[in-house]
C-alpha cells in the first residue's frame, strides 16, 4: 500500500517531464509560398522552357521571429536551380544566401537542408529563384491576387519578377498581382 501511493506521484511527475520534453521537439515547418496552388479557381500554365531566364519570387515579413531550415522549388523541368535569400530591410536588396537547389522528379516539390538563416519578426525579406521554366498561375477573368496574405506566420507582400540572363542573382523590383509563380519556397519554423 505504501509503494503505491509513492507511485503515483512518480509517474505524474515523469508523465508531466515527458510532456513538456515532447513540446520543445515539435517544431511546426511552415511552407508558406506553395499554398498558392491551393488557392480556388486557379488556372495554371505551364512554362517548361522560356526563351529567357527569369529570377522571380517574393518578398515576406515573419510575423513572428523564427529560422528558414530549407529552401525548395517546385518547377516543372529537371535540373540545378539558384535559389536566393535576402534581406530587403533598408530597401536594398542583399542576398543573404544563395544555394543550387536540383529538381530531378518533374512536378514534385524538391527542399535542400541549408545552415539556418535567422528571422527577426516584422523585418522584410524575399526569396528569388532563377529559372527558364516556371507555373504561371492566373485566377479566371485575370482576377488579382491579394497582397498582402498571411500564410501561418509569414506575411506574403508581393510576388516579384523580372528576365536575368546573367548568372549574378538580381532582386526583381517588378511586382505582379494577376500572374504569381509560385515555384519558389522557404521552410519556416517559428520561435
Amino acid at each position: 500500500m505504501k509503494t503505491s501511493f509513492l507511485l503515483y506521484p512518480l509517474l505524474l511527475c515523469l508523465s508531466c517531464m515527458l510532456l513538456f520534453c515532447a513540446k520543445d521537439k515539435n517544431e511546426v515547418e511552415e511552407s508558406p509560398f506553395f499554398e498558392f496552388f491551393n488557392d480556388a479557381s486557379i488556372q495554371i500554365d505551364t512554362v517548361e522552357q522560356a526563351s529567357d531566364s527569369w529570377e522571380y519570387g517574393f518578398t515576406f515579413t515573419p510575423q513572428k521571429s523564427g529560422k528558414v531550415t530549407k529552401f525548395g522549388i517546385k518547377i516543372p523541368a529537371n535540373g540545378d536551380y539558384s535559389v536566393t535569400f535576402w534581406d530587403l530591410s533598408d530597401g536594398t536588396a542583399r542576398p543573404v544566401r544563395t544555394h543550387s537547389v536540383s529538381s530531378s522528379a518533374l512536378h514534385e516539390e524538391a527542399d535542400l537542408s541549408i545552415p539556418e538563416i535567422f528571422l527577426e519578426k516584422d523585418k522584410k525579406y524575399g526569396i528569388t529563384v532563377r529559372s527558364n521554366s516556371f507555373y504561371r498561375i492566373t485566377k479566371p477573368g485575370n482576377g488579382a491576387f491579394t497582397f498582402p496574405r498571411t500564410v501561418g506566420n509569414i506575411r506574403i507582400d508581393s510576388f516579384n519578377e523580372g528576365i536575368n540572363n546573367s548568372s549574378t542573382p538580381e532582386f526583381p523590383t517588378s511586382t505582379n498581382d494577376t500572374r504569381v509563380a509560385p515555384c519558389v519556397n522557404v521552410i519556416f519554423i517559428a520561435d
